[in-house]
């Protein structure tokens, strides 16, 4: 029997960029699957790793500037998760509560 891994659910990130904050939904399922959806719209989630208390993925988001592609890093801790998220403009800060 194995374990769900910990960051499986639906959060609520923060994410700080150079434009200002963002607060997507995320929705991270057991099978790898998952979903983030913004403002503008929702868009999928790709290469979905999970490594005890830790995920990794990546995303595309079209935005008015362009079309970014970005590699996020988390660890979760209880309903809580924190990390960060990179793309071509530089690494930053990334946290999140599960939603309940």
């Amino acid at each position: 029997m194995s374990k769900t891994p910990a960051a499986v659910g639906t959060w609520i990130l923060n994410f700080v960029t150079p434009i200002g904050e963002l607060t997507p939904e995320a929705v991270l399922n057991a099978d790898g699957t998952a979903l983030i959806t913004l403002d503008f719209g929702t868009v999928e989630v790709h290469d979905v790793v999970y490594d005890g208390d830790d995920v990794t993925f990546t995303v595309t988001v079209q935005m008015p500037m362009g079309e970014f592609e970005l590699a996020v890093a988390a660890t979760v801790e209880g309903d809580t998760l924190s990390g960060s998220f990179s793309g071509s403009v530089g690494t930053f800060t990334l946290t999140g509560v599960r939603k309940a």
